[in-house]
């Protein structure tokens, strides 16, 4: 393995140009594009899109984003629009539609126009459908798609997960579909239309629900399915937080944990040496959680997340730490990586952002920054 920070030459989808009309529910997917080579096109109303005028988080999240892209405005009231706009779509070979955006309403037209090229139309149920026009939002199509439903414990409401994972998500099945897709277009010269329902990614994702059900004919539920047992869950220590997985199937790991409390001398030894800690029923009840959690919180609040993690190796425990944001920022193994990168607003602040997850080529990466809006109007001409 290489030891420097050389960075892979390599640019998949140089050559290739991509239209971005998406203001949410797309907007990841051109990045990934951007991020591999393309030439992502942002073209939005003269005014911007909403995502310009939303909340300071919205807006930082829309420089994350549309970093690497280039971005061309239009008056799509102006008649005289119409030639330098599709001069512009005829040169592109994919472009992302989203509902309620630009030429959302054009598809016959837009295929017609751009026969050859992939166009991936993204909304929050599909383009047709009784909720075809249906209000959305990030926690609404959670709920919809079902991943609410699977999150959190069983015992308390569904949770929705954290970071406008709709728009995440979406984007992600959007791209992998585009990228399929655009194969097809080089080897074949036919183009398509793609149209991709975010309710309909969030339920083909939900965890591994759909393959507990085929190999099983079980359905998953709220909580997960290994975490039954008294000591397997997340518990507090020192400086934060750990995750113990110890019930007496797991290997060694129950007894080497017990033998390590009796090593120290603490009363938790003793307490877990008890015949009952051996019964794998009772240890599923809701007693036997509210007793081990009461004392293995008051060993575990002993030592910090190193030292912790340190004796589960050495002592073969299935345990390690469980990080938090604040964590993974400071993490050494990304900082040498350069995972975080800076994104620079329109105003001039510079927010510190996740970067790609692979390494690309530095003239691809060399801008790391949204575009102001309409910064690159000037090349509509060379299109015409």
């Amino acid at each position: 393995m290489a030891n420097d920070k050389e960075t892979i030459q390599t640019s998949p989808y140089g050559g290739i140009r991509i239209l971005d009309l998406t203001w949410r529910y797309g907007l990841y997917a051109g990045r990934l594009f951007a991020d591999l080579g393309a030439e992502v096109i942002r073209i939005e109303p003269s005014g911007g899109r909403p995502n310009r005028t939303l909340s300071p988080e919205w807006q930082a999240r829309a420089a994350f984003f549309n970093a690497n892209k280039k971005s061309v405005t239009f008056d799509f009231s102006d008649p005289h629009t119409e030639e330098p706009l599709a001069a512009l779509v005829a040169s592109a070979r994919v472009i992302f539609l989203e509902r309620d955006g630009p030429l959302y309403d054009r598809l016959a037209q837009l295929r017609s126009d751009a026969p050859h090229a992939v166009i991936t139309v993204i909304s929050p149920y599909g383009v047709t459908g009784p909720l075809a026009d249906a209000p959305a939002s990030d926690l609404v199509l959670q709920a919809a798609g079902g991943i609410a439903w699977m999150s959190g414990r069983i015992d308390r409401e569904p949770l929705a997960l954290p970071f406008q994972q709709a728009t995440m998500l979406g984007s992600i099945y959007a791209a992998t579909v585009t990228a399929i897709a655009l194969n097809h277009l080089e080897a074949s010269g036919q183009g398509h239309l793609i149209d991709v329902s975010v309710q309909e990614c969030i339920a083909h994702s939900l965890q591994n629900a759909v393959q507990v059900w085929d190999l099983e004919e079980r359905v998953s539920i709220r909580g997960g399915e290994g975490t039954r047992d008294a000591a397997e869950d997340i518990f507090p220590c020192r400086d934060g937080f750990v995750f113990l997985s110890s019930p007496t199937r797991v290997g060694n790991s129950w007894n080497s944990l017990v033998a390590w409390m009796i090593e120290i001398g603490h009363p938790a030894g003793t307490f877990f040496s008890q015949d009952r800690w051996l019964d794998r029923e009772w240890r599923t009840t809701n007693e036997a959680h509210a007793e081990f959690r009461e004392v293995f919180t008051s060993f575990s609040t002993q030592f910090d997340k190193e030292e912790l993690t340190r004796q589960a190796i050495a002592r073969r425990i299935v345990m390690g730490p469980v990080n938090r944001v604040s964590d993974v920022i400071a993490d050494p193994q990304l900082a040498y990586r350069d995972f975080f990168t800076h994104v620079e607003m329109e105003d001039g602040r510079r927010i510190r952002f996740p970067g790609a997850p692979y390494k690309l080529t530095p003239q691809v990466w060399a801008t790391g920054r949204a575009p102001s809006l309409g910064e690159h109007n000037a090349m509509v001409k060379e299109c015409i």
